[in-house]
């Protein structure tokens, strides 16, 4: 072998054991942060279902949420327990039952072993994933209140409904606040949406009269907002 195709060699040899030496001794990543979602409504939590995947999958039990994304070979889609990604599971896990009627906390009626056994699963949950949230009850809002939540106020967060459904936009205060693009904050929007309109006459939920192509439009925006805003409640009729 020649001198310099052995130098070559050697060179490599030393090049591959110093790139190799301070691999090892480079610092592990920092870990990510924990999600967060703070306060969920029960019927925001369905979104968390796996499906989506800009949204992790999550799981309450007596009104805890848990990130379950850790377990995706349990709780993703086509999974065996994904019918409890997404839900309040409390009875379904003392009764061991996979039905839709028992995704829910009441515990009424449950014997001692059951009860139990709901209190081992909880054990189990919280040596395993964390808690990032709580569920709490939709807020019921008048077309009245609802208006009072149209970005004036900066202590309140910023609303708006379609179709009856309230979602928070606060983080697309530059879309849907005073100043936006769509000032839609504090108002039931379908039909503006339905027609791309931001004129004040539009924002109801009047449906009527409006073509094939202005109804998938709507379900298009309700769609996205379902994707990207928590809904936190619901539009209620005056008393």
């Amino acid at each position: 072998m020649e001198l310099t195709t052995l130098l070559g060699l050697l060179a490599v040899v030393l090049l591959v054991a110093v790139i190799m030496a301070s691999t090892s001794k480079r610092a592990a990543p920092p870990k990510p942060e924990p999600y967060k979602l703070g306060d969920v409504t029960l019927e925001a939590l369905r979104y968390y279902n796996g499906y989506d995947w800009t949204k992790p999958a999550l799981v309450a039990i007596k009104g805890k949420v848990y990130d379950v994304s850790n377990k995706y070979e349990i709780y993703g889609p086509g999974k065996p327990s994904n019918a409890f990604a997404g839900r309040e599971v409390a009875r379904a896990l003392a009764v061991g039952s996979s039905d839709e009627k028992d995704f829910t906390d009441d515990l009424t009626g449950l014997s001692p072993e059951q009860l139990q056994r709901l209190e081992g699963a909880i054990q189990e949950f919280a040596a395993s994933h964390e808690v990032v949230g709580q569920v709490v009850p939709p807020l019921e809002l008048t077309l009245e209140k609802l208006a009072g939540y149209d970005g004036h106020d900066a202590s309140k967060p910023m609303l708006l409904a379609i179709k009856g459904v309230v979602y928070d936009v606060t983080k697309g205060k530059d879309y849907y606040g005073p100043n936006g693009i769509y000032p839609f904050a504090g108002k039931e929007v379908a039909r503006a949406f339905a027609l791309y309109s931001t004129e004040l006459s539009d924002c109801n939920d009047n449906l009527e009269g409006l073509s094939y192509s202005e109804m998938e439009a709507l379900r298009d925006w309700i769609g996205k907002f379902n994707s990207k805003y928590t809904i936190v409640g619901k539009i209620v009729k005056d008393k």
